[in-house]
């Protein structure tokens, strides 16, 4: 070798060395960021690997239908002040609704997970899903109950969701002011191109127009947004809006308090699968200076659906605009250097369970199964092959509530399953 060809040789392992020095303090730094939501008025999704914030904004939608073909879940658009009531049990009544003396009670989206919605959390058990029964015949959802429903224009309409075709997975519904007036009727297609890969299709019911702004399910982490809680002030409490952060359905968050946020250690979290772990209360609003104080020494640490875990930390939150400032930092890379989220062609039944639950796998390749408990803890692991039915046993798990992992190479999904 010359000494010219032993130079170059040099210089090009010293770039190469440079190079992933670099890789790694970028692969390791973090990043301070912002999302601005204009008051609230703009729901804003972020992807922590990109960095790419999508805004949404709240006037655009009513109700959201999930996309995923094995959820029933209808959520409410809770940022743009939409309320739900439950007003029977009998469709028939439709031509005959009448309000007065009627009590308005709120439904809610569940804080837990996405597959509870507003019209979905009134069922209580197998077979009932909220909004409708399960038939175990045709494996269709038909509706049982009419809803009133505010909409964010502030009309008052009655809604009844007439069924969710398992075979075609096709939503069939109507809405009508409550004077029968300003009929409509919908058929929404799961598979419809437009949202099939998202989480949701998003519905404004004054107009009859989906709107499509809303990120692919694999393009974003956590959405900065408002939701409906029930808040402790002190005497007095009582279900108000607050700005907060849910996460993306199959995720986990461990939440760690007392230790200084560039502190990196993961060993002793204790994982959560609730959608606002995060959620509104890393802050706290000081009436002396009218501004808001960030939680001393509070990190979240959030697993993605393909295994990455990032840190994420508050800085700021201002009063009025709503704005959320906030750092980054990757502790974890998962199994892809960009995550897949896509729905999974599955079914889980029946949910609830007494002694035994089936996995129908509709997938051209092998399901990994995980179920966790509520702490987060692995209780069960299995396999499911590609086209096929398995029965797991649960008589040997305690009773409750319990989350169930089925993953392939580049897809997964996470719900909710109860052993009674």
């Amino acid at each position: 070798m010359s000494h010219l060809q032993y130079n170059k040789l040099t210089e090009m392992n010293k770039i190469f060395t440079s190079v992933l020095v670099l890789l790694a303090f970028v692969a390791n730094a973090q990043t301070a960021d912002s999302a601005l939501s204009n008051g609230g008025a703009i729901d804003v999704y972020y992807d922590f690997e990109t960095g790419v914030k999508t805004n949404v904004n709240r006037t655009s939608w009513d109700i959201g239908l999930a996309s995923n073909p094995r959820s029933s879940s209808i959520i409410i658009n809770e940022n743009a002040g939409v309320e739900l009531y439950l007003y029977g049990s009998d469709t028939s009544m439709w031509s005959t609704v009448d309000t007065t003396g009627f009590a308005f009670t709120n439904i809610y989206n569940s804080e837990e997970s996405w597959a509870a919605g507003a019209f979905s959390n009134q069922g209580t058990t197998h077979p009932d899903y909220g909004w409708g029964i399960y038939d175990g015949n045709t494996h269709d959802i038909n509706g049982n109950r009419i809803f009133i429903i505010k909409t964010q224009g502030g009309d008052y309409l009655k809604v009844v969701i007439d069924k969710m075709a398992a075979a075609t997975g096709i939503y069939t519904f109507r809405t009508a002011k409550l004077d029968g007036s300003d009929f409509k009727e919908y058929a929404y297609s799961k598979s419809q191109a437009e949202s099939k890969d998202k989480n949701f299709a998003l519905l404004n019911l004054s107009t009859g127009d989906y709107t499509y702004t809303n990120p692919d399910a694999k393009d974003w982490d956590v959405v900065f947004t408002k939701y409906i809680t029930f808040v402790q002030q002190g005497p007095n409490s009582r279900y108000m809006a607050v700005g907060g952060l849910k996460i993306n359905d199959g995720y986990d968050v461990a939440e760690r308090d007392g230790v200084d946020v560039s502190d990196d250690d993961t060993s002793s979290l204790s994982w959560n699968t609730d959608i606002t772990e995060i959620g509104y209360d890393w802050k706290s609003f000081d009436l002396n200076t009218s501004s808001y104080t960030m939680v001393a020494d509070r990190a979240y640490f959030i697993r993605t659906s393909n295994g990455a875990v990032w840190k994420l930390w508050f800085t700021n939150y201002t009063v009025g605009t709503a704005n959320y400032y906030f750092n980054t930092k990757l502790i974890k890379e998962g199994t892809a250097s960009i995550k897949k989220y896509t729905k999974l062609n599955t079914m889980v039944y029946p949910n609830p369970s007494s002694d035994a639950f089936n996995i129908n796998n509709g997938e051209k390749e092998a399901l990994t199964v995980t179920l966790l408990n509520t702490q987060g803890v692995t209780v069960l692991e299995s396999n499911v092959n590609a086209f096929s039915t398995t029965s797991i046993s649960t008589l040997e798990l305690s009773k409750g509530v319990y989350f169930l992992r089925l993953n392939t190479t580049n897809a997964t999904s996470t719900q909710r399953v109860i052993f009674e």
